[in-house]
């Protein structure tokens, strides 16, 4: 008995003394940013700080409850936008691609998490849930994930910042990242060892470049296993800002995700303020890198900002998820398996939850006869489909039709002009005596679902109301909120901009682009003061 307490004794001092090393070294990792090579840099160093789902109404509750001090400071003193409008699908992937790139997925390529690719004509997975990936191929998922999405999926037509701007830059946890720098993806060992995903994977990335485990800027960044996620979390992604910081190697642009916020919202609902008090704590060890968080801004110009919203999904769980094979289970439907459309195929679903995508792949089915039977469903509040030149709308909502195309006699806030006809009440529009159109539940929505239907493809785009969830073969189901449609409670996200006076020529995510190069071509000094 007494062995036993000595060896437990011992294991416990042996833990302690470990908590204490790695505390220790945590502390030494915890060092002050280079202020001189900031300060002797040519432009000011832009820090792009992304907090996947971050919205607007539980940020300020949040705030208000005292437990996001950093957020607060950003905001107080720098410029705080709360309705920016993001891309379409409302997912990550393509929200990142029209980011870096200023494009909608037309031009990126880029058109969910799950799509029919036009060039091979074959369906595209990055990733949704296990399930899906399992029926998919695992594989696959990760080939296209990690191999086709930045080298392949996205055109070559288009540039990301990374490629466009000349000198170096820095992605960290972003999926999109594409850059004109020769890297290697490292595998897991057990992902290699299963023969799932190959050892090492070549890939073109900005200068500094950080994916998780895969890809690391300091080589003893920690913890990144598969307990922490192979890296994709936010205290991973702090770890390598703050040495890129210390190091006094920043480049003029780093753009940063901040992963967890998703995921407290997909399971707790769009009230839940977990991720954002998360968050909060790493950017507080960010800006405590400084002497004071106010010198923090002297250096650096950092933007704070989500990427999508979420909308709540409704308890019942019978009601929540609208499943799209039994609505048109009258058609042969391609399994997911199967990758690729067979001639007997009508039709191939791809869902982005609360979005999808039906491609008519049957060219003796009329695409109206497929609308038809998706207008019985009253929880689509959008049916779009090319129609000789327009883009035609119809909801499960209400009858009537709308239809659009760019260029025209009415105007809208983005100084867009547009050829309208029928109902504007399905797209919540409204026109002023001016000609002037204002937007009401669907932000900037005809810009946005345009970006998607390229007038080549016979497809359908549905988006389902708040409180719903698409699925089909094997879909994910949140329990708590969602994303992917064009609503705002999906498609609104806060900006806070802290360290300049500059702000985007609109408050929408494709026109970022454009502004972040203005910021790392503008003069630290314009007048030539030394």
């Amino acid at each position: 008995m007494m062995w036993i307490s000595i060896l437990l004794l011992l294991v416990i001092l042996f833990f302690a003394f470990f908590l204490y090393i790695n505390r220790q070294s945590s502390r030494k990792q915890e060092t002050v940013a280079d202020q001189d090579a900031l300060a002797a840099a040519p432009v000011k160093p832009v820090i792009l700080l992304i907090i996947d789902s971050l919205m607007d109404a539980p940020l300020r509750e949040a705030i208000q409850l005292g437990k996001a001090p950093a957020l607060q400071f950003l905001k107080e003193q720098g410029q705080y936008h709360p309705r920016v409008v993001t891309g379409f699908p409302t997912m990550s992937v393509c929200i990142d691609a029209t980011l870096l790139t200023g494009t909608y997925p037309n031009q990126h390529h880029i058109f969910g998490l799950v799509y029919m690719d036009r060039q091979e004509q074959r369906m595209v997975n990055f990733g949704t849930s296990l399930m899906e990936s399992l029926k998919f191929g695992v594989r696959t998922v990760l080939k296209d994930s990690l191999q086709h999405l930045n080298q392949t999926c996205l055109s070559r037509e288009v540039k990301t910042i990374h490629e466009e701007y000349d000198g170096p830059t820095a992605s960290i946890n972003p999926m999109v990242y594409r850059g004109r720098h020769e890297h290697k993806l490292t595998a897991p060992w057990l992902g290699a060892l299963t023969g799932i995903m190959p050892r090492t994977i070549a890939t073109m990335a900005p200068r500094f470049f950080s994916f998780g485990a895969l890809s690391k800027i300091h080589h003893n960044s920690r913890p990144t296993g598969p307990l922490h996620r192979f890296g994709f979390h936010d205290t991973f992604s702090r770890n390598e800002l703050a040495y890129l910081l210390q190091s006094g190697q920043l480049p003029p642009f780093t753009i940063v995700y901040f992963p967890r916020n998703d995921e407290y919202v997909h399971q707790k609902g769009t009230s839940e303020i977990k991720g954002i008090i998360k968050a909060d704590e790493e950017l507080r060890e960010l800006l405590n890198m400084f002497p004071s968080w106010d010198e923090a801004l002297d250096h650096v110009t950092l933007i704070v900002m989500g990427d999508s919203g979420q909308a709540p999904i409704i308890p019942n769980r019978k009601e929540a998820y609208i499943d799209l094979r039994k609505r048109l289970k009258e058609y042969r439907i391609m399994p997911i398996r199967q990758k690729k459309p067979r001639p007997k195929d009508q039709l191939v679903i791809c869902c982005n939850e609360r979005m999808a995508y039906i491609y008519v792949q049957d060219e003796q089915l009329d695409l109206k006869e497929v609308i038809s039977v998706l207008k019985q469903e009253p929880k689509l509040d959008i049916i779009a489909w090319n129609e000789e030149g327009l883009i035609s709308c119809v909801s499960g909502q209400t009858e009537g039709k709308f239809s659009y195309k760019a260029g025209g006699a009415f105007v809208d806030e983005y100084d867009q002009t547009w050829h309208l006809v029928g109902d504007l009440a399905i797209l919540d529009l409204t026109v002023n005596e001016r000609n002037q159109i204002q937007y009401g539940i669907f932000p900037d929505v005809m810009a946005r679902l345009a970006g998607v239907m390229d007038t080549s493809e016979r497809v359908i785009v549905v988006t389902v109301s708040p409180g719903y969830e698409m699925i089909s073969e094997a879909s994910p189901t949140h329990v708590g909120a969602s994303h992917g449609s064009l609503h705002h409670l999906d498609s609104l996200v806060p900006m806070i901009i802290g360290g300049t006076d500059s702000q985007p020529a609109y408050p929408r995510v494709i026109n970022l682009k454009s502004w972040l190069l203005e910021l790392m071509h503008a003069s630290r000094n314009p007048k030539g003061d030394s």
